[in-house]
């Protein structure tokens, strides 16, 4: 995986990041503690976890006086834009035509609000191809 590739997070991942997202600086001893409120959870499942993540480069990694301290390589928002937009790139280039009118029978579900910015950024999108 490059530095640059996202994709969807699995269920543990996801709750790995979203604790890290709003904690900051993290030990693996911090998460677990955080996700046996929850669940029962192994140790090392969650060392395992977040060490693929550090891999996959979504997790800073320092060693911090034996424990490794993790933090998010990038903001919330940010990997999510940036998942979004790879997802909706791959879809379009193996799909074509077929996945931008998926899109569009979806957006009966959408909020009249998100409605309303999605047509203001294609009005946008147009005028700068003019």
């Amino acid at each position: 995986m490059t530095k640059h590739s996202f994709y969807l997070l699995g269920e543990l991942e996801k709750q790995i990041m979203e604790i890290i997202w709003e904690r900051g600086t993290v030990t693996v001893r911090d998460v677990v503690k955080i996700l046996r409120k929850k669940r029962h959870i192994a140790y090392t499942t969650v060392m395992t976890v977040m060490y693929r993540l550090a891999e996959k480069r979504l997790l800073n990694r320092k060693d911090h006086t034996g424990a490794f301290e993790y933090s998010a390589a990038q903001k919330r928002e940010s990997f999510f834009s940036r998942a979004s937009g790879d997802i909706i790139k791959k879809l379009i280039s193996e799909c074509g035509d077929v996945a931008i009118a998926e899109f569009v029978k979806t957006l009966d579900k959408v909020d009249p609000k998100k409605l309303e910015l999605l047509e203001k950024k294609i009005r946008e999108k147009s005028n700068e191809r003019i």
